[in-house]
């Protein structure tokens, strides 16, 4: 049964006028016992501050079970957080009593969501440590919040999901290799259509159909929608169907990057580079050499010298990664950089996502420890001062039989993403578009790129 809308319980539950705005409100909640979580912890030193994210129960379920698992579902099964995400929630409930503004031609073309992502990666989570400290994690939710508040208040529909989100972009990208799809059954039967209710048409009052406009037919990847499940409830002909297909299908469909696009897989790039690198301490130490030479030189210290660091990581590291690859393709093809760039970046992308899965399940794993803990002392103040004096061991046997069982099946993914890559690079038409002698290059780039990955992962595993 390739279509899960043919299951009773999958068809009533996305047919149900309830869903998934119950789902959200359940999910809003849940992110409001986050937020008191993580601003119940008090501020600790740098030093204690790596164990207290593992002991405060909010920031443990944040960095190690939600936002591994929004990385895994987004590119095994798509867009499907995007269907109970609290944000969207709060941003349609003002939307009906505010301005009704259209959004900006900056926040439309996609750069609304690449300067929100910047902030976001670059300012809260590495250069601020929303990643280390509960109390930032817990004021950066409350900014994302106020954010799709305002948009809300201010622009018409879904404007914060459509064009600021830091997250649903890189969630549509790693959903081009998902394995699940929201699509129209029959295309003529839209054809045939009149009403187009699915769409919602072009009255800026009417809020029957997708919110984002988008129209079910005209769908040929996964990238834009939210599959929210609203033009399912106006459909006349109840001609949707949520399917499985065959994995990076979409890269199979004419898939081209947009500009945003590429410049959002340029900093995931380095973030995945990254946390990959954390795994072994070798690795972690080469890329750090740099940053903290710097440092060093200038005598910078916390966010000073934080901000050095992530500049390097996420600017200049990824930025080699790709101009080597551009300028070589770029030379081969006598095209353009960035239209090099954009093919380069189409065969990276498969690698890029496996690789954040991977990660992803080791940090699921390896923080199985400190649930116990975190549960009997939420706050995780007592807990963390306890582990540091040395008077409460971590208990690792269930993730040390975990591990390996881990360990081999992250090397299976990353065997998956070099086939991919190569499947890709060979036989899909945006790729063949590029010339032989740039694809070759490409695929060159990325071996040596997915090499190193699965090198660091192995000395790290094993």
């Amino acid at each position: 049964m390739n279509d899960l809308l043919r299951i009773r319980f999958v068809s009533r539950l996305t047919a149900s006028r309830a869903y998934p705005r119950a789902a959200r409100i359940v999910t809003l909640a849940a992110l409001g016992l986050l937020i008191a979580g993580g601003i119940a912890a008090p501020h600790v030193s740098e030093r204690m501050a790596g164990t207290l994210r593992n002991t405060n129960l909010a920031a443990l379920i944040v960095w190690s079970l939600w936002w591994p698992l929004v990385i895994i579902t987004a590119a095994v099964l798509g867009r499907i957080w995007c269907q109970i995400c609290p944000m969207e929630l709060v941003n349609s409930l003002v939307s009906p009593f505010g301005l009704r503004k259209k959004a900006p031609r900056f926040f439309t073309s996609g750069w609304g969501i690449a300067v929100f992502y910047s902030l976001a990666l670059l300012g809260f989570v590495r250069t601020f440590s929303a990643n280390r400290y509960p109390e930032r994690m817990a004021m950066f939710f409350l900014f994302l919040l106020a954010s799709a508040l305002v948009a809300g208040l201010i622009f018409e529909r879904r404007a914060f999901c459509d064009h600021l989100c830091p997250v649903g972009r890189i969630l549509g990208l790693y959903a081009c290799c998902a394995v699940l799809e929201w699509r129209v059954r029959v295309p003529n039967t839209c054809e045939a259509c009149q009403g187009k209710d699915c769409a919602a048409g072009s009255d800026p009052g009417q809020t029957s159909g997708c919110p984002s406009r988008l129209y079910p037919a005209s769908l040929k990847d996964n990238r834009d929608c939210l599959t929210c499940t609203q033009c399912r409830k106006v459909c006349p002909g109840d001609n949707l169907r949520f399917s499985l297909r065959k994995p990076m299908a979409d890269f199979f469909s004419g898939l081209r990057l947009r500009n945003v696009e590429l410049y959002l897989l340029f900093l995931v790039s380095g973030l995945v580079v990254w946390e990959l690198a954390e795994e072994w301490a070798p690795a972690r130490r080469v890329l750090e050499f740099v940053p903290s030479a710097i440092n060093s030189r200038f005598g910078f210290s916390g966010e000073a010298a934080t901000l050095v660091q992530t500049l390097f990581l996420f600017v200049v590291v990824p930025g080699l990664l790709y101009l080597i690859p551009g300028l070589a393709g770029k030379w081969l093809n006598k095209t353009t950089l960035l239209e090099s760039a954009r093919a380069f970046a189409l065969v990276f992308l498969p690698l890029v996502a496996l690789g954040h899965i991977v990660k992803a399940l080791v940090r699921i794993t390896s923080r199985l420890p400190y649930y116990g803990l975190a549960v009997r002392d939420p706050v995780g103040y007592s807990t963390a001062a306890a582990i540091s004096s040395g008077n409460i061991r971590i208990d690792t046997r269930f993730a040390d039989v975990v591990a390996p069982w881990v360990s081999w099946l992250a090397m299976l993914i990353l065997a998956g993403a070099f086939l991919s890559v190569w499947w890709i690079a060979w036989t899909s038409p945006a790729c063949r578009s590029f010339g032989r002698p740039g694809r070759i290059s490409h695929l060159v780039t990325v071996t040596v790129y997915g090499a190193a990955m699965v090198m660091i992962v192995a000395f790290a595993r094993f």
